[in-house]
Order: structure tokens, then C-alpha cells, then sequence
């Protein structure tokens, strides 16, 4: 009897599929979705383009079939699911991301901590902080250099930069010291993001998130939504300062945790404040958020130096000569911005968001799109559950907006006259012209404090180090979703040649 139970929950799970698959398909052949020219690839038919996209380096795939088939395609979804459709139109994305409550992002969470952020506390009277953790990495590169024998040190820079990045929002966010990356919390966050990289990086990593995707339960599982290491650290740790709460309401600190405490304390009984829980979800998504993103933007910066010396003595030369650093005299190197720009343009943490319409829309488009039969189309109707994939690497590399140097990294063309197009033909974001941060309401609430990170650290680096490319073949992969450097199959590795710069400008 059990033999034959099972055979029928077999068949009717596949008289399921099957319905679902045909009715799905009924239903497509009625949209402009279908319409759309698919990637020229052959596909799967289980794994259908992402797989493909999964192997090779981040946003490759998307950057190879814009420049085939143009800014609006369509490729073929996992597991049988509806075609994905791809947008790299800069009107279209910037309506999607516009109204970002009728497309939305999965896992999206309420970023409660927007007021604090946009009042600009951070970025006045953290740069002290930030200053502080870019001066202990600074002395660390120093010991490794000092104690080698050879002139060209070679550094794996990852594990320096993430320790750094990790400091500067474990201070922002609720006031606490890292130690460097050598703290015992320090090491075991490190180490179990490290395992996550690694597991991600494997085929069952690639089956988990689309099965995920496909039945959202499951990450409600015991076995899969157990706490992380890096959310029960950070809870622990800010759950610490919440029970002395009593004393941050007689204390001048300027985390962002600290900052919301009071806030509470201050409404009192008459409004509504957020709960402790609350609290502590909100500093503990940022903090996550926050270090590993800027790091992994930074780290692929730095190689671009390594890679175009030339560049690296024009933005050291303007460091120098400015003399002592603070936050004013960083904003005023105009070198340093065009240098993080193009290293944010090129290299964002995240290169691709994924959005889904909760209801039936037309989207606007710049430019008529081709379709398969050699129409053109000038927007795009849409169905509610359309799954959307903007893929930022793609829009900041793509040759009809920057032309044919798009790939390559020029700081000079955020200078020079006529270097880069027109605001208008530009992506949007909150940071103009490179969509890395998103845009619309839901755009990248630390957007101001990456920056700032990514220029004090590429400032103070320069400053006091020259940076040689060491030969190893480095690729990016996003893993699980953030960009991350790889050496021969080696995660969280970039190695390059080190040694002191010359002080004499």
C-alpha cells in the first residue's frame, strides 16, 4: 500500500508540474514577453540560462548577450519556470525602480534606520571612527612589509580591507571596536562568511537558491533559518548596549544604535517606538550589509591601481600634496571621486537586483526594443509575477552609453570636458550617473558612508603604498550575491605586490 501511495503522489505531483508548465506557457504566448529576442546560448531544459549564468564571472553572461542582442531580452528561468525578462534600458530601470512598491525585491526589509542615515550624523561625526580603523590597517600592511625580505611583498589584501571595513561599521553602528579583524567576535564572523562563500560557490549552492526561489517556505525550515554567526555575534553584542541602555541616555555617542535608543527614550509612552527586537534587526542588516558590500568594491579598486600605475602616482600625488587628511579635505580631492566612481562603475558589490511586478504594467522604454520577429516595440506590458533581472554591471559597462572605453578603468572621464554623456543618458541613482546604489525609494540608504569609506581607504593606501600587480589570474563571482575575488578557485583572495611609497611630492 505504501508502494503504491507513493506512486501516486508521484504521479500527481507530475500531472502538477506539467499543468502549471503548459498553463504557464498558454499564458506567455499572449505577452510581449514572448515577443522579446531570447540569448543566442543554448539553454538547459532544467536549469534553463541560469546555470550559465551561475559558472562564469559576475554579470559576464548579461554583459555578453546586451551587446548580442540589445538592452531588452528575455532568457529562460530554472526548474521551468515563466522566461526572466533582462532590462538594461535606462528609462525602464529607472521606472522600476521609481516604483519600487509595485516591483519589489526579494528579501527586501524596512530600512527603519533612514532617518538616523539621512540626517547625515554619520558622515560628520563618524569620519573620526572611520579615520581611526584605515590608520590600524595601515600599520598592519606596514608589520607584513617590514617583516618580509623581499622588496615585492606580495598581500592577499582581502582579509586586511574586509577586517577594516568590518571596524568602521561595527563603530557606526552600535559603537563597537573589531579590533582590526583580531577580536575573537572578528574571526568568527569572518570565518562563517567565509564558509558561506564556499558553499555558495558549489552546485548544491546554486540548487538551494533557486529552489528557494521557487518555494519561498522552505527558508522558513529549521534547518535552513537557523540564526547566522554574524547575526548572533552583532545581536549579542548590541543586545549588551540595550541592557545598559541607562547609560547611553547619559552619554555622548553617536552610533547608530545609540542614537535610536534614545530616540526611544525621548517619545516615551505617548508615540510608538521600534522594539528592542527591532532595533537590534535593523543594526545587525546594516552592519552585515554594510561591511562586506564597501570591501568587496574596494578590494577590485585597489587592483585597477595595481593594474594602471600611471593612475595610481596621479591619484598619489594628489593625495599627498593635500597633506593632512580630515573629511573636508577628502571631499576636495577631485581625483580621488573620479578614481572611486569608476571603481564603483565598474566593480559594484552587488551586480544584479532581482525585482518582481505585483501587478499588471506597461514600462516606459528610451529606445524601441527588437523583437524575434524584426518589430520593434516602444514599452514593454508586463503581467503581475513577471520576474525582472536589472543587472547593474551591465548598464555601467554597456558601449551605447559610454562608448567603446566602457570597460576599461579611466578616472580621467569623470573630468575631463565632454567625457562622459549627457545627465539624461546616464543611469540613475543617488550617486549620478552609475546605477550601483539602486535608485528610487528603496535605493541604497548607506550610500553616503560607502563612499566615504571607499575614499578614505583608497586615500590613505595610496598614500603610503605602492600597489604592483602580482600576476595571479583574479576573477570576481557573486557569491552568494556579493562580489567576491577569486584565485584559482581560491575565495577571498587578490594578492598584490606591496611595498612603501615615496613621500617626497
Amino acid at each position: 500500500m505504501l508502494h503504491l501511495a507513493n506512486i501516486q503522489a508521484l504521479l500527481s505531483l507530475f500531472v502538477f508540474w506539467t499543468f502549471r508548465f503548459l498553463w504557464g506557457r498558454l499564458k506567455h504566448q499572449q505577452r510581449d514577453i514572448q515577443k522579446l529576442l531570447t540569448v543566442p546560448t543554448k539553454r538547459s531544459w532544467i536549469w534553463g540560462h541560469e546555470l550559465e549564468i551561475f559558472q562564469h564571472k559576475a554579470c559576464e553572461m548579461y554583459i555578453r548577450w546586451a551587446a548580442s542582442v540589445g538592452p531588452i531580452y528575455r532568457l529562460r528561468a530554472a526548474f521551468f519556470q515563466p522566461d526572466i525578462v533582462v532590462v538594461n534600458d535606462i528609462i525602464a530601470v529607472q521606472y522600476i525602480f521609481q516604483n519600487a512598491y509595485s516591483y519589489v525585491k526579494s528579501p527586501a526589509y524596512r530600512p527603519i534606520v533612514k532617518q538616523i542615515l539621512g540626517k547625515g550624523i554619520v558622515y560628520a561625526e563618524g569620519t573620526d571612527d572611520i579615520f581611526a580603523c584605515v590608520d590600524r590597517m595601515s600599520q598592519k600592511l606596514r608589520t607584513v612589509i617590514a617583516s618580509s625580505n623581499s622588496t615585492d611583498t606580495i598581500v592577499n589584501i582581502v582579509p586586511f580591507v574586509t577586517a577594516c571595513t568590518l571596524d568602521i561599521i561595527g563603530r557606526v553602528a552600535f559603537g563597537h571596536d573589531f579590533g582590526g579583524g583580531e577580536s575573537k567576535e572578528a574571526r568568527e564572523i569572518a570565518s562563517a562568511w567565509h564558509e558561506d562563500v564556499l558553499k555558495s560557490d558549489t552546485f548544491r549552492g546554486f540548487i538551494a537558491l533557486r529552489l528557494i526561489n521557487l518555494f519561498p517556505w522552505i527558508a522558513n525550515l529549521p534547518i535552513i533559518a537557523g540564526e547566522s554567526v554574524s547575526k548572533r555575534i552583532v545581536g549579542r553584542l548590541a543586545g549588551m548596549l540595550l541592557q545598559d541602555s541607562h547609560v547611553i541616555s547619559n552619554a555622548h555617542r553617536t552610533d547608530i544604535l545609540s542614537l535610536l535608543i534614545k530616540d526611544n527614550q525621548e517619545k516615551g509612552k505617548s508615540e510608538v517606538g521600534l522594539t528592542d527586537m527591532e532595533l537590534l534587526d535593523n543594526v545587525t542588516t546594516l552592519m552585515m550589509v554594510g561591511h562586506e558590500t564597501s570591501a568587496a568594491t574596494l578590494v577590485f579598486t585597489l587592483l585597477e591601481l595595481a593594474r594602471n600605475p600611471t593612475i595610481q602616482e596621479n591619484l598619489r600625488r594628489e593625495v599627498q600634496t593635500m597633506g593632512h587628511l580630515d573629511y573636508d579635505r577628502v571631499q576636495q580631492l577631485e581625483y580621488l571621486d573620479a578614481v572611486v566612481k569608476e571603481g564603483l562603475r565598474l566593480h559594484p558589490a552587488v551586480s544584479l537586483t532581482e525585482r518582481v511586478a505585483l501587478q499588471d504594467d506597461i514600462i516606459p522604454l528610451s529606445n524601441p526594443a527588437k523583437t524575434k520577429n524584426g518589430d520593434e516595440i516602444s514599452s514593454l506590458s508586463i503581467e503581475a509575477g513577471q520576474v525582472i533581472h536589472i543587472p547593474f554591471t551591465s548598464l555601467n559597462v554597456s558601449t551605447e552609453i559610454w562608448g567603446q572605453n566602457a570597460a576599461q578603468f579611466i578616472p580621467e572621464r569623470w573630468i575631463k570636458s565632454g567625457g562622459i554623456p549627457p545627465i539624461d543618458k546616464l543611469p540613475r541613482g543617488p550617486w549620478t550617473g552609475i546605477s550601483t546604489f539602486c535608485d528610487g525609494p528603496r535605493s541604497c540608504i548607506g550610500y553616503r558612508l560607502a563612499v566615504l569609506e571607499l575614499k578614505i581607504i583608497v586615500a590613505v593606501v595610496v598614500r603610503f603604498f605602492e600597489l604592483r600587480d602580482s600576476g595571479a589570474r583574479i576573477e570576481g563571482y557573486s557569491r552568494p550575491t556579493t562580489l567576491q575575488a577569486f584565485v584559482d578557485g581560491r575565495a577571498a583572495s587578490l594578492p598584490l605586490k606591496l611595498s612603501l611609497a615615496s613621500n617626497e611630492h
